[in-house]
């Protein structure tokens, strides 16, 4: 990674969601609410997390998943897409070519922790690891008290360019204005810093079908699409397990688990999009990165030049 220029030592500073004022620096702890002077808004701090979430109208589709996933309704809750926290957490390490050690020194922010697993991971070895997302993180995540933030990737309550390292994996092609979403995550990473953004669809994704099969799935009762994901997940997990060439009953659980998962998502949200690689480095160049892609859906960039970044 390029040298970084933010001091680390400091804390981040914050903006108010609603109007983009400068708001001081973020709370060490829970405590008082921050209050905006200009506009009168304030975040307040929710049991769980900071609430910093001004439109409470937006649709979370998304959402529901992981309370689903928490409560073992979409497989085993000990696994994520048929992944343990440790083994996804080895795999971020891989694609990013980072090491525990490097982020013990980072500010890192996390845009859409959903689970909340990768950010506690993170949390491991990172004091200064932060996480937002339009959903109250899970119980069972146990992130660090004062880390977590309810709110909206559109109004980010973090002053510009402050992040060595800004993880959003998984969520802006289920926006309405992904491009928009994309430069809203990547206005927080600093000159040198690192942006790792993952979990995009790309064409050719076997599940989207289930939306031409079953045309405004998303608007089905929640039983409806858990019926589609419980029906079709066998049928997935028992394809990828003979393509893998081991049949094996351990497997094909493995397998079941994460398609339960994964289809349940890809019904849900009202917005789904898939993108190319071209557009996705175009995205990246634009805002000032040096970008490459690192495996399905999933990108790496460093913020090489903050000119042609948003103000």
């Amino acid at each position: 990674m390029h040298q970084l220029l933010v001091d680390r030592a400091a804390p981040v500073r914050m903006r108010c969601p609603s109007c983009g004022s400068e708001l001081g620096d973020f709370p060490a702890s829970p405590a008082d609410p921050i209050h905006c002077v200009h506009c009168e808004y304030s975040i307040n701090w929710d049991q769980d997390c900071w609430d910093a979430c001004v439109d409470k109208t937006y649709r979370r589709d998304f959402a529901r998943q992981w309370i689903l996933w928490e409560a073992g309704r979409l497989g085993d809750p000990n696994v994520i897409y048929g992944v343990s926290p440790e083994d996804r957490f080895r795999e971020f390490l891989n694609l990013t070519g980072l090491s525990p050690e490097q982020l013990k020194s980072m500010r890192i922010l996390e845009v859409g922790f959903g689970h909340g697993r990768l950010l506690k991971e993170l949390q491991k070895w990172c004091p200064m690891a932060y996480g937002l997302d339009l959903s109250r993180p899970l119980r069972s995540a146990r992130l660090r008290p004062g880390s977590a933030i309810f709110g909206n990737l559109l109004s980010i309550p973090f002053m510009p360019h402050q992040f060595d390292l800004v993880i959003c994996r998984g969520v802006i092609h289920m926006t309405p204005d992904p491009q928009k979403g994309f430069d809203c995550v990547a206005e927080q990473v600093a000159p040198g810093g690192m942006f790792y953004m993952g979990g995009l669809y790309e064409p050719g994704k076997g599940n989207l079908a289930l939306r031409k099969i079953f045309p405004g799935i998303w608007n089905y009762p929640e039983f409806a699409r858990l019926a589609v994901a419980h029906f079709f997940s066998p049928f997935r997990a028992a394809l990828e397990t003979i393509r893998s060439g081991k049949p094996r009953w351990k497997a094909f659980k493995r397998s079941c688990a994460h398609y339960k998962l994964d289809i349940f998502d890809v019904i849900c949200p009202r917005w789904t999009s898939v993108h190319m690689e071209d557009e996705v480095l175009g995205w990246f160049a634009e805002e000032g990165f040096e970008a490459h892609k690192v495996g399905y859906g999933d990108y790496v960039g460093i913020r090489t030049d903050c000119s042609s970044a948003r103000p």
